[in-house]
C-alpha cells in the first residue's frame, strides 16, 4: 500500500504502535531513529488527509450561502 493510500485511521493507527515501542524499554537507540522516520512519513500522510478535509469543508461551505 502506498503512502498515498494509506487512511487516516490506519496511519494514526501505525503512528500510535510507534509511540508505544519507542516508550518501551526495549526499544534501541537505533531502531528509534527508523521509527522516528516513519513515523515523520505518517505525519505527512496525516497532515495531506486534514489539508483535504480542509479545503472539501471550506468550499461546502462557501457554496451554502
Amino acid at each position: 500500500m502506498s503512502e498515498q493510500e494509506l487512511s487516516y485511521e490506519v496511519a494514526v493507527k501505525e503512528l500510535q504502535q510507534i509511540v508505544d515501542r519507542m516508550q518501551s524499554p526495549e526499544c534501541e537507540v537505533d531502531e528509534m531513529c527508523a521509527l522516528t522516520s516513519r513515523a515523520v512519513e505518517l505525519l505527512k500522510v496525516c497532515r495531506g488527509h486534514l489539508t483535504r478535509t480542509r479545503e472539501d469543508l471550506k468550499k461546502l461551505l462557501e457554496n451554502i450561502d
